[in-house]
């Protein structure tokens, strides 16, 4: 059996679980006088840009539409294949679709590191169905003698060991091909520091937005009195924030400890968007802060598609094409492609620009746009036309050197 000889590699993991629960001490020991850190996934999905955050990358990566195509000297081909067409773009299995699948699996490398989908074969070796596994029922083995890596997963009791090759792995980050990193390894102290900044914030509502302070007398007051005005100025500050308190006998409240203002509360919190920003590669207008123009969101967004997303279909074509497809079908030419092109869907003027710059330069001919936006070709084939430069001339009479259009 391949599980006695395996071992798990933990040293790493140790290494950063010292690392946290050290971390987690301190700022328990300076802000929270013993109490838990709330750094796990169940505490990052209450803070607002953390949430954000998977929302938009899961979502994006989902909408991503992957195909098979086939290359042909210069020429790029779709290929129409039953089987991988239908776990590609219709059903990955029973009751999951597309999307379903790629936001499950961008959601487990978002928070684990890396999000795995099972690609099933039956008894003759022939694909039947894709299934996403949860990376947190997986434990990552080693056989100590081949030095080969295995993925066990234990799911309501039920426990199965996959070889690499039966697995489409998707990465957030990884150093050695092997573990991932996902936010709650990466971004642990800024999900923890942004945790106690909306604990303050909660606890500094909940007793009435007022800060301690002292009440002064005139004379020697007794120790029932002390306890009488402590106890009475307790209940107007935080039983109602608008109630007015009356001193007499010449008492004077003098307030002590910084306003939140002063504390620069807000300003910690929109520093905690920024780094979730900078750990993700989510712009900050698309985590609802930041003011910059349209014209700068715009190029951000499409910096986004480029930087951030491209990456991960990147990583996910590669995957698939040497997972789903046989040797024979890559000798052939046989490649996976996502297309990132659907993100502009929502943006018409970036969309329409797109398409010009496709046509102006003979990339796409009309029809191909039409396609893309769901319109029947041009009548009569005027759409097969190439276009290019000179007044959206066609293609041939550029090349003939005349001045007609046709």
């Amino acid at each position: 059996m391949i599980l006695s000889k395996a071992v798990a590699p933990r040293a790493q993991e140790s290494e950063r679980d010292q690392a946290a629960e050290s971390f987690d001490k301190i700022l328990r020991e300076l802000f929270l006088r013993g109490e838990d850190i709330p750094s796990g996934r169940s505490a990052a999905e209450q803070l607002s840009p953390v949430a954000a955050a998977h929302r938009i990358l899961t979502n994006a990566f989902a909408m991503i539409p992957f195909g098979v195509y086939r290359k042909v000297g210069g020429e790029r081909q779709s290929v129409d294949d039953e089987t991988l067409g239908r776990l590609l773009r219709i059903q990955p299995s029973p009751g999951v679709t597309p999307f379903v699948l790629g936001k499950v699996l961008m959601s487990n490398a978002f928070w684990h590191g890396f999000g795995a989908v099972w690609n099933r074969r039956d008894s003759a070796g022939h694909l039947i169905e894709r299934i996403p596994l949860p990376t947190d029922c997986c434990s990552i083995v080693k056989d100590a003698e081949g030095g080969v890596y295995w993925y066990q997963y234990n799911v309501d009791g039920f426990s199965r060991i996959f070889a690499a090759r039966e697995l489409s792995i998707l990465f957030f980050e990884t150093y050695n091909g092997v573990w991932g990193r996902g936010m709650l390894d990466l971004a642990r102290e800024t999900v923890a520091a942004d945790a106690l900044a909306q604990r303050y914030g909660r606890k500094f509502y909940q007793n009435g937005a007022r800060i301690s302070g002292i009440v002064e007398v005139d004379t020697d007051a007794s120790p029932d009195t002390k306890t009488k005005v402590k106890r009475e100025f307790a209940r107007y500050a935080s039983d109602d924030a608008f109630k007015i308190a009356v001193l007499d006998h010449g008492m004077k409240y003098t307030p002590l400890g910084l306003s939140q203002s002063d504390a620069q509360f807000i300003e910690s919190r929109t520093f905690s968007v920024e780094e979730i920003a900078r750990f993700t590669g989510i712009p900050k207008h698309m985590l609802q802060t930041g003011k910059e123009s349209y014209d700068s969101n715009s190029q951000q967004r499409v910096n986004y598609v480029t930087d951030t997303l491209l990456p991960f279909v990147a990583q996910w074509e590669q995957q698939n094409g040497l997972k789903l497809l046989s040797r024979q079908q890559r000798s052939q030419g046989w490649y996976i492609h996502g297309n990132v092109s659907v993100l502009l869907r929502g943006d018409d003027l970036t969309r329409s620009q797109f398409y010009e710059r496709m046509i102006r330069n003979s990339i796409y001919n009309p029809d191909e746009c039409r396609a893309l936006e769901e319109k029947a070709p041009i009548p009569g084939g005027l759409g097969q036309e190439f276009l290019i430069s000179k007044n959206f001339g066609s293609l041939r009479s550029v090349v003939k050197g005349g001045d007609d259009n046709g």
